[in-house]
């Protein structure tokens, strides 16, 4: 039996394949077409209307800590995140994996438990140097992520560390003089540019892998802290990368977070306003006009723009909720 594909056109869709697209087609679990309105109008499928609005890949939340009084796992769905990775006491996290939908994919590391994740405080590092588990990190200040730099150092550490796919939180403004001895590490680090300013740029440009941990209510807060409210921000492309397709990485899964033929068809449909080319220093020009520079638009991040709105969240091809300005 052939599966009818769901066309969505007349909008603006955030792909890796084509920065100009205006349309995507899902069939079955996943995106089999991304291009034009021109092409959209004449293919076979169930059309839908974008009415200018965008689409783009969900938002992850690459470190969610669960304290037992945490968000509903549904709205987070319904504020356009789509994958969400969790640590915390194993009770919270049974209990978070317990309400969670079945369309919002989560990662859990629980602490002390067995399984091929856990989570650790930094002070007990050194105690599971040995561990073939993927280990997250959570990192309260400087003095301990000097220490779990420390541990790092050592090559055997290193080189296990980076095949179990460890982990860093940081809660924490990452010192100046530990940028490039956490970049070295190889390791994914997970950070909240709206709760410590960080430097962005620099970490960035010395290889350092980092993923976000987003405002739960209003994930394109945490992209635009990182663009404006940051020591050293960051363009909202890559903000917005660190926010989507990062967290994938920092699960060894590198095709993960794009709108592609071929990958998968989760995605969010956003009620936006103009899209625009943004820079970290509002002293530049904020947006390009230019096409030559093939850099797809995102939302006005500026304090003083509106925030987008969910209207509809896919997830592996199928409609799975509704924002406030979503239909039923």
């Amino acid at each position: 039996m052939t599966e009818t594909a769901s066309i969505l056109s007349r909008g603006d869709v955030y792909s890796s394949a084509d920065p100009f697209a205006t349309a995507i087609a899902f069939t079955g679990p996943a995106v089999s077409w991304v291009g034009e309105d021109e092409a959209a109008a004449v293919a076979d499928g169930r059309q839908i209307d974008l009415d200018g609005d965008l689409v783009a890949p969900g938002f992850v939340h690459a470190g969610l800590r669960l304290t037992g009084d945490d968000p509903d796992p549904a709205a987070l769905l319904a504020a356009g995140v789509t994958s969400v990775h969790v640590l915390g006491e194993s009770a919270h996290v049974d209990a978070f994996l317990a309400c969670a939908p079945a369309a919002l994919a989560v990662t859990a590391y629980p602490q002390g438990a067995d399984g091929e994740r856990a989570s650790v405080p930094a002070a007990d590092l050194a105690a599971h140097a040995q561990d073939d588990r993927a280990l997250y990190v959570t990192v309260a200040d400087a003095d301990q992520l000097a220490a779990v730099l420390e541990v790092l150092a050592d090559p055997e550490v290193r080189t296990r560390s980076q095949r179990r796919l460890w982990r860093l939180l940081l809660d924490l403004p990452v010192p100046a003089d530990a940028i490039e001895a956490l970049a070295a590490t190889g390791i994914g680090i997970t950070l909240d540019p709206a709760r410590h300013a960080q430097p962005l740029a620099p970490l960035l440009s010395a290889g350092a892998q980092v993923s976000f941990a987003l405002d739960t209510a209003q994930p394109w807060e945490t992209v635009a802290a990182a663009v404006y409210r940051t020591q050293a921000g960051i363009s909202a492309r890559a903000a917005f990368n660190a926010a989507t397709r990062f967290g994938f990485r920092a699960l060894g899964r590198h095709e993960g977070g794009v709108l592609a033929p071929g990958a998968e068809a989760t995605a969010v449909r956003w009620r936006v306003g103009e899209l625009i080319v943004q820079v970290a220093d509002e002293r530049l020009a904020a947006w390009s006009t230019d096409p030559r520079s093939g850099t797809p638009g995102l939302p006005d991040l500026a304090d003083d723009a509106p925030r987008p709105e969910v209207v509809q969240v896919w997830v592996r091809g199928e409609q799975v909720a509704t924002g406030a300005s979503g239909a039923a």
